[in-house]
């Protein structure tokens, strides 16, 4: 169900995850001049895809094995589901990635794989902000 709390955490925590992105990727590392196409192109479509991360954040938050072991902290339940999606994302795109490289060094790997943990851990950690500070009245009704 889309509620207030799901709403605002789901495009609260793209919005940090994208801005983190964006910041590693554009600012530290410099990719973004290594890019063969317009970063016009790149950005509409990491626009898309961080919305998707953000929307698997907002939903995963509410697995009910989390719910029953951290009811009381959404910070931590939102921590753990954002680094197991960055983690699992990272996972996928290095085996899609596998077949579009040229080669990845192990320290590029893990620098990335700690990286996308991290990020997207953030973007957990906003989704359980969100969770402790948005009153969602359906979810009182549910305790």
């Amino acid at each position: 169900m889309l509620t207030k709390r799901f709403f605002i955490s789901w495009i609260a925590s793209s919005i940090v995850m994208f801005a983190l992105c964006y910041a590693w990727h554009g600012v530290f590392l410099t990719d973004f001049s290594r890019l063969s196409y317009p970063i016009g192109i790149f950005l509409f479509f990491a626009v898309f895809v961080y919305l998707i991360i953000g929307f698997l954040a907002a939903k995963a938050i509410d697995i009910k094995q989390l719910e029953v072991k951290f009811k009381r902290n959404p910070l931590l339940r939102g921590l753990i589901t954002g680094a197991s999606l960055g983690f699992s994302l990272f996972i996928i795109t290095s085996v899609i990635g596998v077949s579009f490289s040229t080669g990845s060094k192990l320290e590029n790997l893990l620098l990335d794989g700690c990286w996308q943990t991290i990020e997207q851990g953030v973007g957990g950690i906003v989704v359980g902000l969100a969770h402790y500070f948005v009153f969602d009245p359906s979810a009182v009704i549910e305790d």
